[in-house]
């Protein structure tokens, strides 16, 4: 009787241990069915940088309830991109496709992009930084869109940031 207790027991353990080896096969085919190749981990980090972070609520102050403050947006998630040629559309596309700008206000009525804000924290930039922000002038004038940049160095009051965005002080 000892003998087929024992034996049921290391039955269980066996198709237990069995159980839990498949399921973590399972999970691991899922994130590889889902794109994200064998290997490769992924976990959370901060949005922006602590600097950034400031700047963001002294402009939410700043502009109080004139602008929604957005952080971290994609360029082509703020411009349509039209051209005859699709190669050339999709080119360029490319071109923006990991450019993201620190902050844009946002009209909270008609969800319009108002402004673009870049915050300049380097004090000398490399030529893919002047590259980037020449293209992305470029992109922001040619759709309309009021850009300003910030120093990062530079710390702001409220009145001066709102002065700056070019948002009237609310009383």
């Amino acid at each position: 009787m000892n003998t087929l207790l024992i034996l049921l027991a290391v039955l269980i353990l066996i198709g237990l241990f069995w159980w839990l080896w498949t399921m973590k096969g399972a999970s691991q085919g899922k994130n590889h069915e889902a794109g994200i190749p064998a290997g490769v981990s992924l976990r959370g980090r901060p949005l922006m940088t602590k600097a950034k972070a400031s700047l963001y609520n002294l402009m939410r102050l700043a502009v109080q309830e004139q602008y929604l403050v957005f952080a971290q947006v994609p360029v082509w998630c703020l411009v349509e991109v039209r051209a005859q040629d699709y190669r050339a559309r999709m080119e360029f596309l490319r071109k923006l496709s990991f450019n993201r700008v620190d902050f844009v206000l946002v009209h909270p009525g008609t969800l319009t992009v108002a402004k673009v804000v870049e915050l300049d924290d380097q004090s000398q930039p490399s030529t893919q930084r002047l590259v980037r922000g020449r293209l992305i002038d470029a992109v922001f004038t040619e759709a309309g869109i009021a850009f300003i940049r910030l120093e990062a160095q530079q710390s702001y009051t409220v009145p001066a940031l709102a002065a700056l965005l070019g948002v009237e002080p609310v009383e």
